[in-house]
């Protein structure tokens, strides 16, 4: 007979393995390049957006900095505005104060002129007074007519002058000693010029004891002034004498103001030596006066 079939294949109708791994192969690389292509694609149509985003923010930014711009030149010249009338408005108002400096000026300047001249004759007045009554401690080489012919209106009235050694002899009965005083300085004193010309207090010291007055030198424009000439003083003591009174004062063209003062018992020291004193002013709404005395007890 014939010969026996061979066997059926057990792989018919499977696939060849090395046909599936090509066509994995040839499935994996198109959908690579589909990835790719679509990658491209939407990294193109991200750079376009960010392109017009950037083109957008710049545009506003340039639009916001044009307003901004147009608002700081509305400001500046409305600024500008302002600083013009305030700037008029105060040359306008120092006119006004120079022209009111200046008639005030002017009429301190005749007052003081005014004053000046009373002053001096006055000082004439009172060098003729002492001259004259100088002859109750020493020899008037003037008489009474030669006095009166020169003032008739102040000393022609006037009594003979005393004998000469009488009142020596009575004065050298009631002295009691001689008080030296130095001025030196003050402290924070109150200010009582306080006009249109901005300056400060003029200060100086009046002394006083029993019917003596004298005065220091003027500082002008010093609150805390300090005396380094005619600030030494020379009093005679008598012996109803106890306070040595020294008053700080403002000078005035009119009138002087009072800046406080202070009292000292000088008999209350040890006498022979200086004692420096540095006292709160009284009457006054503040300062300090610095002065030394020394008090010599006649022997």
């Amino acid at each position: 007979g014939s010969p026996p079939l061979p066997p059926p294949s057990l792989l018919d109708g499977f696939p060849d393995p090395s046909r599936v791994e090509t066509r994995k192969k040839e499935y994996l690389k198109a959908l690579q390049e589909q990835v790719r292509q679509r990658v491209e694609t939407l990294t193109q149509k991200h750079q376009a957006n960010l392109e017009y985003l950037r083109a957008k923010n710049d545009q506003c930014k340039r639009q916001a900095q044009a307003t901004i711009d147009q608002e700081l030149v509305k400001q500046e010249m409305e600024i500008d505005r302002r600083h013009d009338e305030q700037l008029l408005a105060l040359q306008q108002a120092a006119m006004r104060r120079k022209f009111n400096i200046t008639k005030e000026a002017g009429e301190l300047t005749l007052q003081y002129q005014t004053k000046e001249t009373q002053e001096r004759m006055q000082m004439l007045d009172y060098e003729l007074h002492r001259k004259y009554f100088d002859a109750q401690s020493g020899g008037l080489d003037w008489t009474q007519q030669q006095i009166a012919a020169v003032s008739p209106g102040a000393l022609g009235a006037l009594p003979a002058p005393p004998d000469a050694r009488a009142s020596s002899a009575a004065s050298a009965a009631s002295a009691a000693g001689t008080l030296f005083v130095a001025v030196q300085a003050a402290y924070n004193l109150t200010n009582k010029d306080t006009g249109l010309l901005g300056d400060v207090s003029d200060p100086y010291v009046m002394l006083r004891l029993g019917t003596q007055e004298l005065s220091t030198p003027v500082i002008n424009n010093n609150l805390n002034p300090v005396w380094e000439a005619d600030n030494r003083f020379t009093l005679a003591v008598t012996k109803e004498d106890k306070l040595l009174e020294l008053e700080v004062k403002n000078s005035n063209v009119l009138r002087d103001d009072s800046l406080g003062r202070t009292t000292l018992d000088f008999r209350s020291l040890a006498p022979g030596a200086w004692h420096t004193r540095r006292e709160l002013l009284q009457d006054g709404d503040l300062g300090e006066l610095e002065y030394a005395v020394h008090f010599k007890p006649k022997p």
